[in-house]
């Protein structure tokens, strides 16, 4: 029986598991409760004695953390996306005492990326990179389609998060090309330009990648995501609102209208990208990591 149970955002859990699974890491997951204070009611009840580390996707919530410790578990924090959003700004005493516990009471914490590595390192939380990548990061680069297609994405609850304000309005300045949004349905929203197709949640996203030229993400603050890198290795250009290698770097409006035009003058796909994403991304080396972290940390 496993005696690790993983915690928190449940999109990136497949992802995790497979990780752990190329590690010989065997896990559960913990249902998604609905109602605040079930998760601190199952730590308390026999449901969690197999269990002894909590493994949480996402930063673990200070309360819960200081549970868990009390009874008696190792805790494993692996940040994510604008996890460390929560830290910027002015301090609190909320903010201190949340770092506090990460500081002292978190066993092993991990980030997906550098740029999150940076935001910890900052208020004194020391971590370790363990990449969560996909399966589809593995890719063939494949001819740009006739029709130029730009993919974006975002939840129907965070459009303006997401830059969807920005990608409308590049619709309305590019008629001729088609725009196609993964995970939002378009519920709720008014004046939607013709040439934007809403695609709700999509389970085959390499036959959408092989539709598309770019993919636009626009978010105020990321990591290392997953579609920006999965579109690389597939040779589509990709416009993002963090500077990388062999992306355009686009922060507004304006920077994001140039990029695409330059993108839409070019005959061939981004093979670079594919290129550089092959040669420094592999799930295997961070299954390794990973299994050689929870190693030293636990003796698993």
């Amino acid at each position: 029986m496993a005696t690790i149970i993983i915690k928190g955002a449940s999109n990136w859990r497949p992802v995790l598991l497979n990780i752990m699974r190329k590690a010989g890491i065997k896990a559960d997951t913990l249902p998604n409760f609905k109602r605040r204070g079930q998760s601190a009611l199952w730590l308390f009840s026999r449901k969690s004695r197999p269990y002894r580390i909590i493994y949480h996707l996402g930063g673990c919530s200070a309360i819960f953390c200081v549970l868990a410790r009390l009874r008696g578990k190792r805790v494993v924090s692996h940040w994510i996306g604008g996890d460390t959003t929560r830290y910027y700004g002015k301090f609190n005493p909320r903010k201190r005492l949340a770092i506090w516990v990460h500081q002292h009471l978190v066993d092993l914490q991990l980030v997906d990326s550098e740029i999150l590595q940076d935001d910890l390192r900052a208020v004194g939380i020391r971590t370790n990179i363990v990449r969560l990548l996909t399966q589809t990061i593995v890719g063939e680069v494949t001819a740009l389609p006739a029709e130029p297609t730009v993919l974006s994405y975002w939840f129907d609850d965070r459009f303006h998060f997401y830059g969807g304000h920005i990608v409308f309005a590049l619709a309305r300045a590019f008629p001729e090309v088609k725009f196609l949004i993964v995970q939002a349905s378009g519920k709720g929203l008014t004046d939607i330009p013709a040439n934007v197709q809403f695609l709700g949640f999509v389970d085959n996203m390499p036959e959408i990648y092989r539709r598309c030229t770019c993919l636009i993400r626009m978010p105020p603050h990321d990591s290392v995501a997953k579609m920006p890198l999965e579109a690389m290795a597939r040779g589509l250009y990709v416009i993002w609102s963090v500077e990388y290698s062999f992306t355009s770097f686009a922060r507004d409006f304006d920077s994001a209208r140039k990029a695409l035009e330059e993108i839409l003058c070019k005959q061939q796909p981004n093979s670079a990208g594919a290129d550089y994403v092959k040669k420094n991304f592999s799930i295997d080396d961070e299954a390794g990591r990973l299994r050689e972290l929870m190693e030293n940390s636990f003796g698993i």
